[in-house]
């Protein structure tokens, strides 16, 4: 808080909007005590300061540092203190409507207290609810007498910066629940559909609209005022600023990250393509699942969860609880000969994407990975259809082939593509030459957007999913950003048709989400200095002018 006081009328005002909040029997249980006395708010604070203290040891790791950070020094530097209190003897025995719910009282009490948190907004106040305090110290403090309960206790002041989002949601700490997930229809549990009346079933996986104009520019316009040169942290920035943006947050969130792995085998490994046997699929969901892939280090070094599910190996995965059951088929059909699946297999891969995402608690950042040997080949042959390049342009080495057996997937890929040529929309490129881990990517890529989660994109197969993500759905484009770019000759190609640079380029070609996940740490960093570093005015530095700077 800034130092000057509140004005008594201005103060009036908001007490006036506290006491006309609607109560239960209109019995209008609130009392307002306003505090000022510095030594009282002193014994106050430290309370307050030591039932934190003992909070903070419950939260380990960057948690609890994260609670640490949150201070209470408002108690102490806001000009008026004020503690709302709840009579509930108030109106006698018996009040109207409390019969059976007696807790209506403190219900009511709580809607004076969000009037004048609204009204306090209005006039550019800032209010803080301070609830960890014992009850019975501040029954004592404030001699309340044994029928009045402390409700809250509110610090009020001139705020240094009025923020658009709660603290706690810009630390990271707790990030605002999707409403979706929140209404039901009728009776508990059941999802409401409030696009098209209150039905069962989940809303239809549309993207959201573009994040507000007024997102991009208070995100740019507190950006400029952070205590750094601007543009010092380069391409990261613009990085940032996107993840800020798509989540529609003045300050990105990156404390919970979540990398998805979908696996599947394909039937064009009969034609050789690649240097491991089609098993190998199998084998490498189980490492997934056990730790112990390169992938899984990687996340481990950054705090990242793995999720693995199973669209299609050839494999039974019953008994292993840790692999996500979305198995369409075991691995698709060869696609030199057949289309990979039907319509129907398809649009089943699809959704079995878009329900991993909704069912999810929602991610801050959600980077995307596959495993499938010979989907490098099935990629190549999506990419040659809807991109309308030569397959000599797009096929690599994958798994590590020699020039002879490239020179075969290559000739492979073309048979493919005369078998399956007529339709080049993103929905028939699917279903004739897709997989089905890379039809749930794109129900993934789809969902994400519709809830405004950041999509971190990995290497050739997850940029080809993206790219018939976007064919069918343009604003998916919004949410995506390509984590690296592999030494795949393919994924250049892709990631520029998705108008997408990456955020690092090492020459990767290992998959499994490797180098999204490495992105993601990048990512998570620059994340958290946008969101906790000061800006001059709160660091009390003097802004530099300086002749000819970018602002």
């Amino acid at each position: 808080y800034r130092p000057e006081p509140l004005p008594d009328a201005l103060l009036r005002r908001l007490l006036d909007a506290a006491h006309h909040a609607p109560s239960v029997g209109f019995m209008q249980p609130w009392n307002f005590i306003v505090v000022r006395d510095r030594a009282l708010r002193a014994r106050l604070h430290a309370h307050f300061r030591e039932v934190s203290d003992r909070a903070a040891r419950d939260f380990p790791g960057d948690r609890g540092e994260t609670y640490r950070s949150l201070k209470l020094q408002g108690i102490l530097d806001a000009p008026v203190n004020l503690l709302v209190t709840c009579d509930r003897s108030r109106g006698g025995p018996n009040v109207l409507g409390r019969s059976v719910q007696r807790d209506t009282d403190v219900y009511s009490t709580c809607l004076a207290v969000q009037n004048l948190w609204l009204a306090a907004h209005a006039e550019g106040v800032g209010v803080g609810w301070m609830s960890i305090a014992h009850p019975d110290t501040l029954r004592t403090l404030f001699e309340l007498p044994e029928s009045v309960l402390p409700v809250a206790y509110l610090t009020l002041g001139w705020p240094v910066e009025l923020p658009d989002t709660p603290l706690i949601e810009r630390v990271g700490w707790r990030r605002r629940v999707d409403l979706d997930t929140l209404v039901f229809a009728e009776r508990w549990g059941r999802p409401a559909d409030l696009d098209s009346g209150l039905g069962a079933g989940l809303p239809p996986a549309e993207p959201p609209p573009a994040p507000p104009e007024r997102i991009r520019e208070a995100v740019a316009t507190r950006r400029a005022h952070l205590t750094r040169p601007p543009g010092s942290l380069g391409r990261l920035e613009d990085a940032v600023e996107r993840i800020a943006v798509i989540q529609g947050h003045l300050r990105p969130r990156a404390h919970d990250r979540v990398l998805l792995l979908l696996a599947g085998d394909h039937g064009v490994t009969a034609e050789g393509v690649s240097a491991y046997r089609p098993e190998v699929t199998a084998r490498m969901v189980t490492q997934f699942v056990s730790g112990g892939a390169a992938v899984c280090a990687i996340a481990r070094e950054h705090g990242i969860r793995v999720q693995v599910a199973d669209l299609g190996v050839d494999h039974d995965f019953s008994g292993a609880t840790a692999v996500v059951d979305c198995k369409v088929g075991r691995a698709t059909s060869n696609i030199a000969e057949h289309p990979a699946m039907s319509r129907a297999q398809r649009e089943e891969a699809i959704e079995h994407g878009v329900r991993l995402v909704a069912d999810m608690d929602r991610p801050d950042l959600l980077a995307v990975g596959e495993m499938g040997i010979g989907n490098s080949t099935v990629a190549a042959a999506m990419a040659a259809a809807l991109l309308d390049r030569d397959p000599e342009e797009l096929v690599g080495i994958g798994t590590g082939v020699g020039p002879g057996t490239r020179a075969h997937k290559v000739e492979v890929v073309r048979r493919a593509l005369v078998r399956h040529g007529a339709d080049r929309s993103p929905d028939g490129v699917l279903a004739s030459l897709g997989g089905f881990e890379i039809a749930g990517l794109v129900g993934v890529m789809e969902e994400a957007a519709r809830q405004g989660i950041p999509v971190i994109l990995d290497s050739f197969i997850t940029g080809v999913a993206a790219l018939v993500a976007v064919r069918r759905t343009p604003t998916v484009s919004r949410v995506l950003l390509a984590g690296h770019r592999s030494a795949e000759p393919g994924h250049r190609l892709v990631l520029e048709a998705l108008g997408l640079d990456p955020i690092l380029d090492l020459d990767l070609r290992l998959g499994e989400g490797s180098g999204a996940a490495l992105a993601l740490g990048l990512l998570a960093a620059g994340c958290r200095v946008d969101a906790e570093m000061c800006t001059f005015e709160e660091a009390g530095i003097e802004h530099p002018e300086v002749p000819g700077a970018r602002t």
